[in-house]
């Protein structure tokens, strides 16, 4: 009888055609191995800036190959805390670079992205901080302004009596973006049927502004 294949991390029954564990992600292929035991070295966050300095140095290495032969997967997390990071290429396009991080690494993410060059959508840096209010007694809706630049709309927003943007919350849902806003006794609420990432949002003189790019 033929022995079954087994994946060597979570010991799952594999076929021979796999590259990744379905299960845990772990790579069944030795020329994905080097790549797992890179991460696996910094396994417990011994330290952030080794993992940074080491990510960085691979990152431009790989980016210096040919377009065609630039993975499309350059880490498959192992399990349920990892990263993952995937390039998109094609002849003729820049490699767009797709950063996932699961379990612990989550925390990390946002300052993955920054270090790689990645654009970082404003609602992954909200999502850190998130404080609890007293529900207000009045909801309002706040007059809106919706604009196009080329590419980019353009959101303008009135907020008055908002005295920070820390009172502010702007979420990106699957079909529009949600805002919120606290002032003293009341909380200001607007969803604009606007699909696309967020990337820059200010506020000032009592108007928040955001651009969203498609």
């Amino acid at each position: 009888m033929f022995k079954k294949k087994r994946c060597p991390k979570c010991e799952k029954e594999v076929k021979d055609e796999w590259e990744f564990c379905p299960y845990c992600g772990y790579p069944l292929k030795e020329k994905y191995r080097a790549e797992e035991r890179f991460f696996e070295e910094f396994e417990g966050f011994e330290s952030f800036d080794r993992i940074f300095e080491r990510m960085e140095k691979e990152f431009e290495e790989m980016l210096k190959m040919p377009t065609f032969k630039i993975p499309r997967i350059k880490f498959s997390s192992p399990g349920f805390s990892g990263i993952s990071i995937t390039i998109h290429s094609g002849t003729g396009m820049k490699p767009k670079v797709e950063v996932k991080t699961y379990g612990e690494y989550k925390k990390l993410e946002p300052e993955i992205k920054r270090r790689l060059g990645v654009k970082v959508p404003v609602e992954e840096v909200e999502e850190e901080r998130e404080v609890e209010y007293e529900q207000p007694k009045v909801t309002e809706e706040p007059e809106a302004k919706v604009s196009k630049e080329g590419r980019k709309t353009i959101i303008e927003i009135k907020l008055p009596d908002v005295e920070k943007e820390e009172d502010i919350e702007v979420k990106r849902l699957e079909q529009s973006i949600e805002i919120r806003a606290r002032a003293k006794d009341k909380l200001y609420f607007k969803l604009l049927p606007i699909v696309g990432e967020i990337v820059s949002k200010s506020f000032k003189d009592g108007v928040l502004k955001i651009e969203i790019e498609r």
